[in-house]
C-alpha cells in the first residue's frame, strides 16, 4: 500500500513539475513566479530523493540537485538558478548529510557542499549564456523564416538534376500555385515557350560555374491562365556545403513591365502627335516664304491660319506633358476662388462651339458655387468635352450638367456614342492609357483623363464614369460647394 502510493506520488509530481516547466518557459512572466516554480521543482525533488532513500536506500546528498539547478538557470535565469543552488545545499545538508535535521558540516561534507556551490555557480552562468545564445538563434531563425514566407520575393531551391527541393510559401502570392503544388510540377512546365530554350541553355551554362550569378527577366505561367513577369537572381551554389543547390530569388515585375511598355508607346505616340503639327507648320512656312513678295495673295490668309492652328496644337501637347511632370513632381498647385460652375460651362470649349459640329446642352442647378481653381476646372471640363467628342464622333450633341450630391457638386459630361466596354473603364484614368475604338483614328497623348482626375483629386473631390454598350458614357467629378469658412 505504501509503495502503491510512494508512486502515486511520483507520478504527481512528475505531472506538475512538466506543467511548471512549460509555464517557466515564458521568461515574460513575473519574477515572483519564475521564484515559486524553482522553489516548487526543489522540493519536488527533495520529495522524490526521500522516496528514493526510503524505498532503495539511496541518500546521495546532491543527486537530482545539480539538475535543478540547470534546468532552472535554462528556464528562469540565472537569479532563481543561483535560489536553487543555496537552498538545494541548505536541504542536503539538512535531510541528507549526518547528523541529520541540523545544518552543522563536517570539514569534508563543507568542502562537498563549497564545491557544489561552485559548480552550480558555474554551470548557471554557462547554462544561462547557452539560453541566451540559443534563443537568439531561434529568434533569427523565425525573423528569417518569416522574411522568407510573408515577403514579396519567391525563393525556390534545385538540385543538381533540376529537382526542386525546397519552394517558399511566398511563391503562391507571386504565381497562384501553393509550394506544395510548385514543388511537384516538371522544371520548365509554367514556362513561356518563346522563351524556354534560352532559360534551359542559361541554366545549363550556369551548372558548369560554381558561384555563378545570372539574372534575367521572363514570364511564367500563373494559375489563373495569365502570364506574369518575373525578374529572376538565379546563384550556383551546389558546390557550397551549407547549401547544395541552385538557389532562385524571384519578384513579380509585371507592373513595372507593363508601365515600361506604356512609356515607350507613350515616346511614340508623343512623337507622332508632334510630329504631325510640326510638320504642318514647316509647311505653312515654306509656302509662305514663297509668296512673301506678293503680299496681296489670297493664300497668305489661309496659311497663317493654317499656321497658328498648329503651332495651338504643338502648345496643347506641350502643356500636357508639363501637367503630367507636375503631377508627378506634387507641384500642381491651385488657386481656388469662389465661382458660378454652371457660368463657366456655359463659356467653356469655345472652338467646339464655333466649330458648329457639336452642339453642347447645359441641364441642371444653376445656381452652384463651387470652391475650386476656376482654370482647372476649365481644363477638365475641356478635356472631358473633347474625350467625348474624340470618342464619340457620331454623338451630335454633348449635354454638359449640374447637380448637387452628396454635399457636394457634381459635374457631369455625358454623349450618346458607342459606350466604353466595362474592361476598359478601369484605367481610363490611368496614365498613358488610351481606350481606342476601331473604327476610327484616336489622336492625342493619353494623358487628358490622368491629368483631370489628379486635379480633381488635388481638389479633394472624386471622379468616374458611367457607360454601357451602345448607350454613350457620362463622365462626372465632384467638387466641394463654396462656404465662406473655405475663403478664410
Amino acid at each position: 500500500m505504501a509503495q502503491k502510493r510512494n508512486r502515486s506520488i511520483f507520478n504527481t509530481f512528475g505531472q506538475l513539475s512538466s506543467s511548471l516547466i512549460w509555464m517557466g518557459e515564458n521568461k515574460s512572466r513575473p519574477a515572483y513566479i519564475r521564484y515559486l516554480i524553482t522553489l516548487f521543482l526543489v522540493l519536488a525533488a527533495t520529495g522524490l530523493k526521500l522516496y528514493f532513500k526510503q524505498t532503495i536506500g539511496i541518500s546521495s546528498p546532491y543527486l537530482l540537485y545539480f539538475g535543478i539547478v540547470c534546468l532552472s538557470a535554462i528556464l528562469s535565469g540565472i537569479g532563481p538558478a543561483i535560489f536553487a543552488a543555496f537552498f538545494s545545499a541548505f536541504l542536503a545538508d539538512y535531510l541528507f548529510i549526518p547528523p541529520l535535521d541540523t545544518i552543522e558540516l563536517l570539514p569534508k561534507d563543507l568542502v562537498k557542499t563549497i564545491i557544489f556551490l561552485c559548480e552550480c555557480s558555474l554551470i548557471t552562468l554557462l547554462s544561462s549564456g547557452v539560453t541566451v545564445a540559443y534563443r537568439q538563434i531561434r529568434q533569427n531563425q523565425l525573423l528569417f523564416k518569416a522574411m522568407i514566407e510573408k515577403g514579396t520575393e519567391g525563393i525556390v531551391l534545385t538540385d543538381a538534376d533540376n529537382k526542386r527541393i525546397y519552394v517558399s510559401q511566398s511563391i503562391e502570392r507571386i504565381i497562384g500555385y501553393t509550394a506544395d503544388e510548385f514543388i511537384d510540377m516538371p522544371p520548365w512546365a509554367l514556362a513561356h515557350p518563346d522563351e524556354l530554350p534560352e532559360m534551359i541553355r542559361d541554366m545549363a551554362e550556369l551548372k558548369k560555374h560554381p558561384g555563378k550569378n545570372i539574372s534575367f527577366v521572363h514570364r511564367i505561367k500563373h494559375k489563373n491562365g495569365d502570364w506574369v513577369w518575373l525578374e529572376n537572381s538565379i546563384t550556383n551554389l551546389l558546390e557550397d556545403e551549407a547549401v547544395k543547390a541552385i538557389v532562385a530569388n524571384f519578384y513579380n515585375v509585371s507592373e513595372r513591365i507593363l508601365m515600361e511598355q506604356k512609356k515607350d508607346d507613350f515616346i511614340s505616340i508623343a512623337s507622332h502627335e508632334l510630329k504631325t503639327p510640326v510638320t504642318s507648320l514647316k509647311a505653312s512656312l515654306q509656302l509662305l516664304d514663297n509668296v512673301k513678295n506678293d503680299p496681296s495673295s489670297p493664300i497668305i490668309a489661309k496659311l497663317v491660319t493654317q499656321a497658328n492652328r498648329s503651332t495651338e496644337k504643338i502648345t496643347s501637347l506641350i502643356e500636357q506633358l508639363l501637367d503630367a511632370g507636375r503631377v508627378n513632381q506634387r507641384e500642381l498647385h491651385l488657386n481656388k476662388t469662389n465661382f458660378r460652375i454652371t457660368e463657366l460651362m456655359e463659356t467653356c470649349c469655345t472652338d467646339i462651339r464655333l466649330s458648329g459640329k457639336r452642339e453642347l446642352v447645359l441641364n441642371g442647378n444653376k445656381n452652384i458655387i463651387v470652391w475650386a481653381d476656376e482654370v482647372r476646372i476649365e481644363q477638365v471640363i475641356t478635356n472631358l468635352v473633347n474625350n467625348a467628342v474624340k470618342y464619340a464622333p457620331e454623338s451630335d450633341t454633348i449635354y454638359l450638367g449640374a447637380e448637387v450630391a452628396g454635399g457636394m457638386a457634381k459635374v457631369s459630361v455625358r454623349d450618346t456614342g458607342p459606350g466604353i466596354e466595362a474592361d476598359k473603364m478601369a484605367h481610363l484614368f490611368e496614365r498613358y492609357y488610351r481606350a481606342g475604338q476601331p473604327a476610327y483614328h484616336n489622336s492625342g497623348l493619353g494623358l487628358g483623363l490622368y491629368i483631370s482626375s489628379e486635379i480633381i483629386k488635388k481638389h479633394g473631390g472624386t471622379i468616374g464614369v458611367e457607360s454601357e454598350s451602345g448607350k454613350g458614357a457620362t463622365f462626372w467629378f465632384m467638387l466641394p460647394l463654396y462656404e465662406s469658412k473655405n475663403s478664410e
